[in-house]
């Protein structure tokens, strides 16, 4: 992963613990300038990969983990 990836996950990082919403979807996208997706049981998955999207793991409206690509 590139640098400016891996500084995009340490930004993403920071919202771990935060109530999902899609304001805050809207804010890490204007952030970092990348598609920011939420995961989880209710949200839609796709199977295309693409190494420059943020994903958001949300567990119980929470955001439990953030990964790049998938």
């Amino acid at each position: 992963m590139s640098t400016d990836l891996n500084q995009h996950l340490a930004t993403a990082n920071q919202y771990i613990g935060k109530q999902y919403c899609e304001e805050l979807r809207a804010e890490l996208a204007n952030k970092t300038g990348l598609a920011v997706r939420p995961r989880g049981d209710g949200y839609i998955m796709t199977k295309d990969y693409n190494p420059a999207r943020i994903n958001l793991l949300v567990e119980n409206e929470i955001i439990t983990h953030v990964t790049m690509g998938n």
